[in-house]
């Protein structure tokens, strides 16, 4: 993970006696309504077959196999937010009951009323109350609102984590190692509030940020996109005093107890701050505002893994996966509203079926939750970001395993890495997997690393296997590798894995990281191919 310094505590502590009251109150009263699992199947005979943005309006189409009985013989179509569980309110519109009917109303984009966050469900009166009878169903086309979207700087799959502190003010170290996708970590509680210098109105109501912080992203994403790479950046939510209705109410048990937390669509004021400060990071990195440019957004990190990086209290598998997807959901339509081009991704680790812990779900059963809740609520474009370390991660040379049996050739491996990368792309080519065109989602591997502390070659050896096995196969869109500089909290663990160390003296996988996709790269594979013992090297790569 990139990192840079943590923002000063300017926080109110009074949040704290606020945060114990409010998490016990929501321990208390937990969901209530329809189960979440039962909202991802839908209800039945009557289905919501699309809600798409057409002009001004939002048009949603509905079928019926079988004819609900009604007190008034009409349909309604209520609009909701993430959270509720049942038609609320009053409906956006209505029709006369029948095989197939359309809705139409205003989209009320940039207002109070706004539309585009919301979910559908249509219902019926019986006995003078409204039942409903579908599904939700989302908005599936928010890119329809994008204007002048920049096209994606597809310069290649070489990647690398950043060292912030080297970004620009004449360090061109990126430059020199040739970094085609560069990857930094953007705190959302750093940019929103502190010094409220900068403004922003979304949807009837203006929202501040914090210059002082939002200068140091723009430097990066700027200098990045002026050096030609494309750009990723990854959505984080840790704790901070004082901005806990940024994390959800689900997951404010584990305060203090976990680096990163489930972002909170649960609330109305987490929610619209959630989906404000998306877009206005969307259209501040669109690259025609001096800003730079960012073509991919990640959100969360390894949320398989949810009490190390995406803390949430829920232990239900399908209840979590519903949270995650609501939160993919809001980011993805602030994202493709500002930049129909961007890719928005959901996160998970190297655990492929392997449970770690008791707080862990296997990578394979997240992917095929978030997948479910998602279909089920309209399907949409989204990516995946994965990051096939080694096994154990300390362990570079794999070519020596240390337990074979763990990373396998087939569907039911315990972990992915390079080594095994083919599972998970034809694992993506399955009918169910594909995106709303029938195309292989866009998969980017965006952390994978590899010690030295077995020996500087074992480190360069892998990095170079690792690039090509990334060339070979198709399905995936780049690869970054963690990281230029070596960081002391992953040093602790047995991580070294920067290309330089953390003093700027350079390890031999600086020069094969720079060369390896240049004139001389075939001499740089045949150095790797020879020191890993590996005789047939096309074989190995097991191309896609």
């Amino acid at each position: 993970m990139a990192q840079k310094v943590k923002k000063s505590s300017i926080r109110s502590l009074v949040a704290a006696v606020t945060t114990v009251i409010t998490t016990a109150a929501i321990m208390l009263t937990a969901f209530s309504g329809l189960s979440i699992k039962a909202r991802a199947e839908g209800l039945g005979a009557v289905s919501i077959n699309s809600a798409i943005i057409t002009g001004e309006n939002v048009v949603a189409n509905i079928s019926a196999s079988e004819l609900p009985s009604s007190d008034d013989g009409r349909f309604y179509l209520f609009a909701e937010k993430p959270y509720q569980t049942a038609p609320a309110g009053s409906p956006v519109a209505s029709a006369a009951i029948a095989p197939g009917a359309s809705f139409s109303f205003p989209l009320e984009y940039r207002t109070t009323s706004c539309h585009l966050y919301n979910k559908f469900q249509v219902a019926v009166l019986q006995g003078g109350a409204f039942v409903a009878v579908t599904g939700a169903r989302y908005i599936t086309n928010p890119e329809a609102l994008a204007t002048g979207s920049p096209e994606r700087k597809n310069n290649g799959k070489k990647g690398l984590i950043l060292d912030g502190a080297k970004i620009g003010n004449g360090n061109n170290e990126a430059v020199q190692l040739g970094v085609q996708q560069g990857a930094y970590n953007l705190n959302l509680c750093d940019v929103l509030g502190g010094d409220c210098s900068s403004s922003y109105d979304y949807n009837g109501k203006t929202y501040y940020f914090d210059s002082s912080y939002l200068s140091q992203y723009d430097h990066a994403v700027r200098t990045s996109t002026q050096q030609g790479m494309g750009m990723t950046l990854v959505l984080l939510n840790p704790y901070a005093a004082g901005e806990e209705y940024l994390i959800s109410p689900y997951a404010r048990g584990g305060l203090g107890k976990c680096s990163y937390y489930m972002m909170n669509t649960s609330e109305d004021q987490g929610l619209e701050a959630l989906a404000a400060t998306v877009s206005f990071l969307a259209a501040r990195y669109n690259g025609q505002n001096g800003f730079g440019q960012v073509d991919n957004w990640v959100i969360g990190n390894e949320v398989n893994a949810k009490t190390v990086w995406n803390w949430s209290d829920v232990a239900d598998q399908m209840t979590y996966a519903q949270l995650y997807a609501d939160s993919v959901r809001v980011c993805y339509n602030a994202i493709k509203s500002r930049n129909a081009n961007a890719y928005v991704c959901i996160s998970v680790d190297q655990n492929w079926t392997h449970i770690h812990n008791a707080g862990y779900y296997s990578a394979r059963s997240m992917i095929e939750a978030v997948n479910a809740c998602i279909t089920a609520q309209g399907n949409i474009d989204w990516c995946l970001a994965e990051h096939p370390y080694n096994y154990p991660m300390t362990w570079t040379s794999f070519w020596a395993p240390k337990n074979a049996a763990m990373v396998r050739h087939d569907i039911n491996t315990p972990f992915l890495t390079m080594e095994n990368i083919e599972v998970l792309t034809d694992y993506m080519c399955q009918p169910e997997m594909l995106n709303t065109r029938g195309a292989v989602r866009p998969i980017l591997l965006t952390e994978v690393g590899y010690s030295s502390s077995q020996g500087e070659p074992a480190q360069a050896s892998a990095i170079v296997y690792a690039y090509q096995r990334a060339m070979t196969n198709r399905y995936i869109n780049m690869i970054v590798f963690n990281r230029q500089t070596d960081f002391a909290a992953e040093i602790a663990q047995g991580l070294h894995v920067g290309l330089t160390r953390a003093d700027g003296s350079r390890k031999l996988a600086f020069e094969y990281y720079q060369q390896m996709n240049g004139p001389n790269a075939q001499n740089y594979i045949n150095a790797a191919a020879q020191y890993m013992g590996i005789p047939d090297w096309g074989a190995a790569m097991h191309a896609r």
